[in-house]
This record gives structure tokens, C-alpha cells and sequence, in this order.
């Protein structure tokens, strides 16, 4: 509860930036509710008034008819005009809030990739950045506004009523207070629970949802898409009894709160006929009394089902902070400090291990790559050959030894820096649901068109590209879904080929390429990053007779190097994997 608690209070202050926009909302839907208090007591006053005005000929030409008319014109007016600027401000602000809110969580978020968001599944981090996030639009829009506007109507009303009977301003307040703080808290408290499950089960139910698309070819070829149906079934059944449960807690506040707007009037009607018979209010006054003490209940109408989901508003945040709160894995500082134009990467023993306990992924790791040449790195899967590509590109910091980029630390480079050194063609490269022409951009902006057709030509998916109908803005779906594996890879090299950097990374660049194109692939890599530093990793053994070196990586450690023919000389277990995928 501390947690959630400390989660609404950070966010409030976060909202601290549009504090102005949220006075603007908040003091017209005070004038709007006041508005619409004075209008309906004046309103009662006036009519009542005229009726006993009406009696005689003599009130009736004395009857003032003008003020009072003007009175209600102006509430009239002021209600309906305060009414719709408040809900065009409040709905504003709310968008801005929310804006604001995802820019700042999508900050820490980033940092966070991907060394510390390996224990988080996507579709929960995509729920918490939309739903949880959503739900934070309920602490200021049906919590602290409303409060406000309840509060500081409801003691003006009962500072009005104090004028005309302090008694009667005694129980209205007593009333108020149990329909504007006990019901509130009431629901909050039956719903307490239920709030709190409220981001979980609809974060398991999008979860549900996203596994059963992605996996959907799968789930079909295996029959096993009714085992998931079943599970989305259950998950949505969970939800669905929840938000039956707020339902009926929301009915429940709903006759709590017109109850004690029965008994407020109902009281104030018992004393205020007394006072007529008394003689110490007249008829137009009593109509005028009861009518107040009715409409200043419409302030609290909006609180309950606000405050009912404020569990659920606690528990968003705390998610939200879950992940805000991590540390970062890797801290990139703002700017380079100095950057050498030697090219060279350099791994001085250099071993890494994923968790404390976990065995070491690299162990005790000496490499140099002169600047321009080709290193190639061989390995069984699981061996570390991805593992080197991650610390070189910094997702991860090595648990002892170094990283150098020519002279400078890989940890001097600012992440700009480094993104712009290097160039990555990563095993499973990400093509965004957008067109041919988004993806290529991605890696140089400001490319012209015939600098996009000259990278495919290298990339030898130029005639393909021409042969659709939409050419460069064609479509290509979810994660590239309207591309072959082997037309995905080619557009990652293309890019590749755009970002045109000193220092090359490719990880299993040719993986699922047919043995012909492969082999022309290899050749355009050898091309491309002609007086580039390059760094190769695969397990076939093809073409690499271009390469300056190669490594063999077992168990995280090196255990051979040297040139293609030194290797097939010297090395029996290199010889024999280059035979087995050459025969």
C-alpha cells in the first residue's frame, strides 16, 4: 500500500507541468457546478415567487421580474458555456497528462533494453505503456478535480445555508460529508481488491491475446489453438467477474449516494416548513433552500465510481514505477570523451556472465582486430559468439576487462557515438509494420530515392522491389510478415549498406539463405566493407577465405585462431567443419 501510495504521489508531482491547464479545468467545472447550483435554487425562488406575487393584482405589479430573470439567464448561460470550455480543458490536459506520461516512461524504458528487460514479456510492457498508463487519466479527471470542485461547492452551499438556518446547514453538511467522504471511501474499500487485480488480469488477457496471434501458424499446424482459446477464455472470464464485481459496487455507491440526497432534503424540508410556520422564512425562501440542498449533491455524484478505481489507479502506477525504478545495466555518458578514427576493436581479457551464478559466457577474452581488417567468428550455438557482438554493441557491460575502439573505452562513447560507428546486420533483424521505404530510412534519414535502389542493388533485392506494384511503398506488414526470411535478411544489409560506418557487425548474416545466394551475399559483404573493420560472426564456413582472421569460440573461451589456410592446416576440427559443409 506504502508503494502504491508513493506511486500517486510521484505522478501527481509529474503532473506538476501542466498545473496551470489543470487550475483552468478545475475552476470551470467549479463555475459550471455552481452555476448549475445557483441556477436551479434561483430558479425555484423566481417561480415560486411570481406564483405568490400572482395572488394579487397589487404584489404583481410591484413583483420585480426583471433581476431575477436576469439572474437565471446569467447561471443559464454560465453553466452551459463553463460546462463545455471545462470538459474541452479537462479532456485536453488529460491527453497532454497522458502524452507526457508515456514520453517519460518510454525514457526510462529505453535504457533499460535489453539487458534489464529480459525477465518482462512485450506484450506486458505494451500493456503497462497503454492500459496502465490510461489508467492513471482517473486521478486527475475523476479524482482530484472532481474532489476539488465537491469540496469547494459544498462549503459554499453551506455557508449559504448557515444565512438562512445554521441548523439546517449542520445536517446538510452531515450528509454531504457521508455522501461525498464516506461512500468514496466505502467503495474504495470493497474495491480495494478487485482495483489491485484489475491491471494484472487485463495485462495477462493482452498477453493471452498476443501470444495466440504470433503464434498462430503454430498453434493451427499443431492443433493446439483450442488450448489456447480456452486460456483467453479464462483469462477474459477473470475479468469479466472483476468488472461484474465493480459493477455492483458501483450500483451499490449510486443508491448510497441519492440516499443521503433523500435524507439531506428530506431534513431540510422537515425544518424549513417549521421555519415557515414560524414565520422566519417565507415561501420563495423554502422553495429556494430545497432546491440548493438538491443540487449540491450533483458535485458529489462523480466521486464514488472515481474513488472505486483508484485501486486500480495505485496498482498502474506501482507497474509503471516496477519498471522505472530498475537501474540501468548500461549508463551511455552525453557526450564522447575523444574519439579516436583508428578503427581498431580490441578485447583485452574480457569475461562476462549474464547472472551472478550463471556460467561464464565469456571467459577471459583477448582479441584484437586491426583497424580495416576481417575477423570471423566460429562457434557452435551457445558457444559466445553472439554474446562478444552484444558487448561490443554495449547492451551489456563485460564483468571484468576491457573494450576498446582504437584507443578510446567502448564505455567513452556516447550512445549516438557508438550507433553511428558501428553497423549492425543483427540474426533476426526487425522490419517495422511500415513500408520498404520506412525501413531503409531508418538507417539514413535523409537517403533520396536512388540512394535507397542503389543499397538494394548491392543488396540484390533491387529486381524485386521493381517488380511490385507500389515499388518502394509497398507494405510489408508486421515484423516484414509479406517477406521471405531470405528478402528480410537482404533489406537488413541494404540498411546496413546505408548507414555506411567504419566498423561493420554481422550475426549470421546468410542464416536460411539458399547456398547460391549465400554465397553471393558473402561476396557483397566482402565488397562493402573493403577498408572497413568488420566482424563476421557465423558457423558456416563459407567464403571466409577473405577474412584477415578467424576465431574459434567453445564454451566462451578461444580455442584456435589464425587464417583460413592456417586453420585447415593446423586445426582437425575446423578442417573437418569446413569439409562437412563443403561436401
Amino acid at each position: 500500500m506504502f508503494k502504491q501510495r508513493q506511486a500517486l504521489t510521484l505522478f501527481i508531482r509529474l503532473f506538476g507541468r501542466h498545473f496551470k491547464w489543470m487550475v483552468l479545468g478545475t475552476g470551470l467545472g467549479l463555475l459550471a457546478m455552481v452555476s448549475a447550483v445557483g441556477l436551479l435554487a434561483l430558479s425555484g425562488w423566481f417561480i415560486t415567487a411570481a406564483a405568490y406575487a400572482g395572488l394579487t393584482a397589487a404584489t404583481a405589479q410591484l413583483f420585480n421580474f426583471f433581476h431575477p430573470g436576469i439572474g437565471v439567464r446569467l447561471f443559464a448561460i454560465g453553466r452551459t458555456l463553463a460546462r463545455y470550455a471545462e470538459r474541452l480543458v479537462n479532456h485536453d490536459v488529460t491527453f497532454r497528462i497522458l502524452r507526457s506520461l508515456r514520453s517519460w516512461f518510454y525514457s526510462h524504458l529505453e535504457p533499460l533494453a535489453p539487458a534489464r528487460l529480459m525477465g518482462f514479456r512485450s506484450a506486458d510492457i505494451l500493456n503497462r505503456i497503454v492500459a496502465d498508463i490510461d489508467a492513471l487519466d482517473n486521478l486527475y479527471l475523476r479524482v482530484l478535480s472532481p474532489s476539488i470542485v465537491a469540496l469547494v461547492t459544498s462549503i459554499l452551499v453551506i455557508f449559504f445555508l448557515w444565512i438562512f438556518s445554521p441548523l439546517i446547514a449542520m445536517f446538510v453538511a452531515i450528509f454531504l460529508v457521508m455522501a461525498g467522504v464516506g461512500v468514496p471511501a466505502l467503495v474504495l474499500r470493497l474495491a480495494g481488491s478487485s482495483g489491485h487485480n484489475l491491471p494484472y488480469l487485463i495485462s495477462d488477457l493482452r498477453i493471452q491475446i498476443v501470444d495466440a496471434l504470433q503464434g498462430l501458424p503454430e498453434l493451427l499446424v499443431f492443433g493446439a489453438h483450442q488450448q489456447q482459446i480456452e486460456m483467453v477464455r479464462k483469462c477474459n472470464s477473470a475479468l469479466l467477474k472483476i468488472q461484474l464485481r465493480m459493477s455492483h459496487i458501483r450500483g451499490v455507491s449510486m443508491a448510497l449516494t441519492t440516499l443521503f440526497s433523500g435524507f439531506a432534503v428530506l431534513t431540510t424540508l422537515y425544518l424549513a416548513v417549521g421555519m415557515v410556520h414560524r414565520q422566519v422564512l417565507d415561501g420563495p425562501s423554502l422553495a429556494l433552500v430545497i432546491l440548493a440542498v438538491m443540487a449540491s449533491f450533483e458535485a458529489i455524484v462523480p466521486l464514488p465510481p472515481g474513488y472505486q478505481y483508484l485501486g486500480q489507479t495505485r496498482e498502474a502506477g506501482r507497474r509503471l514505477l516496477e519498471i522505472v525504478e530498475v537501474e540501468p545495466q548500461v549508463v551511455f555518458p552525453d557526450l564522447s570523451q575523444g574519439q579516436d578514427q583508428r578503427f581498431s576493436v580490441t578485447f583485452e581479457n574480457v569475461s562476462f556472465r549474464y547472472q551472478g551464478t550463471d556460467p561464464w559466457a565469456l571467459n577471459n577474452i583477448d582479441l584484437h582486430i586491426p583497424a580495416g581488417q576481417r575477423l570471423a567468428v566460429i562457434g557452435e550455438t551457445g558457444s559466445g559468439k553472439s554474446t562478444l557482438i552484444h558487448l561490443l554493441l554495449r547492451f551489456w557491460n563485460p564483468t571484468a576487462g576491457h573494450i576498446r575502439i582504437g584507443e578510446n573505452e567502448i564505455s567513452s562513447y556516447s550512445e549516438t557515438d557508438l550507433r553511428r560507428l558501428i553497423t549492425t546486420v543483427s540474426q533476426q533483424p526487425h522490419m517495422f509494420n511500415a513500408t520498404l521505404k520506412e525501413n531503409l530510412l531508418l538507417a539514413r534519414s535523409g537517403a533520396d530515392d536512388d540512394e535507397l535502389r542503389a543499397a538494394l542493388k548491392t543488396a540484390q533485392l533491387l529486381e524485386f522491389v521493381g517488380g511490385l506494384p507500389d515499388g518502394l511503398d509497398t507494405w510489408i506488414g508486421e515484423a516484414g510478415q509479406l517477406l521471405s526470411g531470405g528478402q528480410a535478411r537482404r533489406l537488413a544489409v541494404a540498411r546496413a549498406i546505408l548507414h555506411n560506418s567504419p566498423l561493420w557487425v554481422l550475426d549470421e548474416p546468410t542464416e536460411g539463405l539458399d547456398p547460391i545466394t549465400e554465397k553471393r551475399m558473402m561476396q557483397t559483404f566482402m565488397h562493402e566493407t573493403a577498408g572497413r573493420t568488420l566482424v563476421l560472426i557465423t558457423h558456416r564456413l563459407i567464403e571466409l577465405d577473405g577474412m584477415d582472421q578467424i576465431v574459434m569460440l567453445d564454451r566462451g573461451r578461444i580455442i584456435a585462431r589464425g587464417s583460413h589456410a592456417e586453420l585447415l592446416k593446423n586445426n582437425q576440427r575446423y578442417a573437418e567443419l569446413h569439409m562437412r559443409i563443403t561436401h
